[in-house]
C-alpha cells in the first residue's frame, strides 16, 4: 500500500485549511483570549465549558469593516466586481489613516481584502482579475514572492490628483487545494 495519495491528500486539507483560516484572519474574525484553533482542534467535538465566576465566557467578534459571504461596508464593489464562476468567502474594507505629519490634504485611501472561490484553473483566476483590474486603469507589475501559492501577481494605478499624486496597489494570491481556487485580492485603493 503506497502513501503517496494519504500524503497529497493531507497536503490539500493542510492547504485548504490555511486558506480557510487566511480568510478567516484578513475578514478581521477574533476569538477574544483565546488561542486560535488548530485543524486538529476544529475538527474535536467541542468540551462542555463551565462559567467562569467573574463573567460569562467572551464570544468570538467580528471586526465591523468585514463581512463574510459578501462585499463588505465600503470594499468597492466596482473596483473588482465578481468575476464568473467565483464565489465571496470574505472581504474586508478599512479605512487608512491619514499621515499625521502631512500639512497637505492627501487623498482618503482604503485597505480592502476580498477572498474568492473559484473552480477554473490558478492560472484562469489569475488572468480573470488581470482583466479587470486592466480594465479599471490598473497595470500589472512584478509580484512578491508567493510563499508557496500557486500563482500570485500585482497590480498598481498611478493617478494625478490635486493633492498629488495616489498609488493605489493590489496583490493577488491563488492556491490551489486541488478541488478548486481560492484566491485572495488585497491592497490599497482610493476611497470609493
Amino acid at each position: 500500500m503506497s502513501d503517496v495519495p494519504h500524503l497529497a491528500s493531507g497536503r490539500r486539507t493542510a492547504a485548504l485549511a490555511a486558506a480557510v483560516g487566511l480568510a478567516l484572519a484578513t475578514a478581521g474574525c477574533g476569538a477574544g483570549t483565546e488561542p486560535p484553533a488548530s485543524a486538529t482542534t476544529a475538527e474535536r467535538t467541542p468540551e462542555p465549558r463551565t462559567v467562569a465566576s467573574d463573567g460569562p465566557t467572551e464570544l468570538p467578534t467580528f471586526d465591523p469593516s468585514s463581512a463574510v459571504g459578501t462585499y463588505a461596508q465600503g470594499f468597492p464593489a466596482d473596483l473588482f466586481p465578481l468575476p464568473k464562476g467565483a464565489t465571496i468567502l470574505a472581504s474586508s474594507a478599512q479605512p487608512v489613516a491619514a499621515p499625521k505629519d502631512s500639512k497637505t490634504k492627501s487623498t482618503p485611501m482604503t485597505q480592502v481584502t476580498l477572498n474568492l472561490a473559484s473552480g477554473l484553473s490558478a492560472k484562469k483566476v489569475v488572468e480573470q482579475a488581470e482583466s479587470i483590474l486592466v480594465g479599471q486603469g490598473f497595470k500589472q507589475i512584478a509580484a512578491p514572492d508567493s510563499s508557496g501559492l500557486t500563482e500570485q501577481t500585482a497590480f498598481l494605478r498611478v493617478t494625478q490628483t490635486k493633492a498629488g499624486e495616489v498609488q493605489e496597489s493590489l496583490v493577488v494570491g491563488v492556491l490551489d487545494d486541488g478541488d478548486r481556487r481560492l484566491a485572495s485580492i488585497s491592497g490599497t485603493v482610493r476611497t470609493p
